[in-house]
């Protein structure tokens, strides 16, 4: 009976799902642990009600705008001032994806010990979010590797065909890096075809700029032609 093996595809892809699979359980485990944190964190504090009295915006291109927020609340005749953020480990910005006005009222809780010490449940709110999300990814990997492992006998090849399929993967390579070298052949060869187009068209404009090179490097030669020769008399003791 001849031999048989996985194929690569299976292996790379067990691989790689076990990679994805250890990573957002990673994620998951940090996020549970910030959420231990702030229960323990929140545990001894007391809750009231804050006031915003300032907002910097932080303007994304890539990514939506987020708000660094600063609330004023009061304890026992004092007034406090802080920006608007968990203390946990994990500090989810409590700005995030929200949208906040000066005046605006937003519940806190804050140690009775130091009122300084706040947290705020909007942010671990955000946290929850990603948190679930985190999940239903983790989730899908798993399923995903578990009908893998059920239809491995699908993944099945013969010695001979292993082989082929090696040398398919070498060939794919193979002409990928001939394609890239290729192009960046042809893209050397563009940018040298515009510098000559651009010399033949403007003449005039490189002796000016030969002319500016020219006057803009002989102050420097000189410069340094002064200090070789500053060095060369504190060599010799003058």
């Amino acid at each position: 009976m001849e031999k048989l093996r996985y194929n690569r595809v299976f292996k790379k892809g067990i691989l790689a799902l076990l990679f994805c699979f250890l990573l957002f359980g990673s994620i998951i485990a940090f996020f549970i642990a910030a959420k231990v944190q702030y229960d323990e964190l929140t545990s001894g504090m007391e809750s009231l009600e804050a006031t915003i009295v300032d907002i910097d915006l932080d303007i994304n291109l890539k990514s939506p705008d987020e708000q660094e927020i600063y609330i004023e609340y009061t304890v026992d005749g004092i007034t406090y001032e802080r920006e608007l953020e968990t203390d946990t480990v994990i500090s989810f910005a409590a700005g995030r994806g929200a949208h906040y006005s000066v005046g605006d009222k937003i519940q806190i809780f804050y140690d009775p010990d130091d009122p300084e010490i706040i947290a705020s449940p909007r942010s671990i709110l955000v946290g929850y979010f990603w948190l679930a999300l985190e999940v239903i990814f983790c989730g899908f990997i798993a399923w995903v590797l578990w009908w893998m492992l059920k239809h491995r006998e699908k993944f099945l090849v013969t010695e001979e065909e292993y082989a082929e399929e090696g040398e398919e993967i070498k060939e794919a390579r193979l002409e990928r890096r001939q394609e890239k070298r290729e192009r960046r052949l042809e893209r050397r060869q563009e940018r040298k075809n515009r510098r000559q187009n651009f010399r033949e068209k403007h003449p005039f404009i490189i002796k000016i700029m030969r002319v500016i090179l020219v006057v803009a490097a002989a102050p420097v030669a000189v410069f340094v032609l002064l200090l070789l020769f500053g060095i060369f008399l504190r060599i010799i003791g003058y």
